[in-house]
């Protein structure tokens, strides 16, 4: 192994974290290298150190302070629109401008699904008999090779038309 992938692995060699394989390859790694030895007493230390460590204490109404402070930038802050907030501080003439837009686009949107649901006057349209290579201006096609796209395409189409 080389001294940077066992130097990734020191911390799980110092904890036993690592498969006993690795742990093996590892140690084996340590007892011929002395870079990476000072690197584990290294890594031992600080392990030492930050167990024996305490977390300092919180300071009183720390909380408080906190919640008080991100309170001021969210109401300081324009960019953090809030509907709630906007309706409340809105006047009542906006109010009433707001609700006529809701109106109008809820009316006409109804209006506009309203009139594609109900049925039509005029009788369905029959499929007609016409030469559907004239109809759908496909008789450029007429001219391709046996076998080809084209030529399949065409001969769908005519079985199709002969099968009504």
């Amino acid at each position: 192994m080389r001294c940077e992938e066992v130097q990734q692995q020191l911390r799980e060699f110092s904890t036993g974290e690592l498969p006993m394989d690795v742990r093996q390859t590892v140690q084996a790694h340590l007892s011929e290298c002395a870079a990476c030895c000072a690197e584990l007493a290294k890594v031992d230390a600080l392990a030492g150190f930050l167990t024996g460590a305490q977390a300092p204490p919180v300071p009183s109404g720390f909380a408080s302070r906190v919640l008080s402070k991100a309170r001021q930038r969210q109401e300081a802050n324009p960019a953090a629109w809030n509907l709630m907030r906007w309706w409340r501080v809105t006047s009542a003439p906006m109010h009433a401008a707001a609700a006529a837009v809701l109106v109008f686009g809820l009316g006409t949107g109804a209006l506009i699904s309203w009139s594609t649901w109900q049925p039509s006057a005029a009788p369905p349209v029959q499929a007609s008999q016409t030469d559907l290579l004239a109809s759908y201006n496909v008789d450029y096609l007429t001219d391709a090779p046996n076998g080809s796209l084209a030529q399949t395409y065409l001969a769908l189409v005519s079985s199709a038309q002969e099968g009504k």
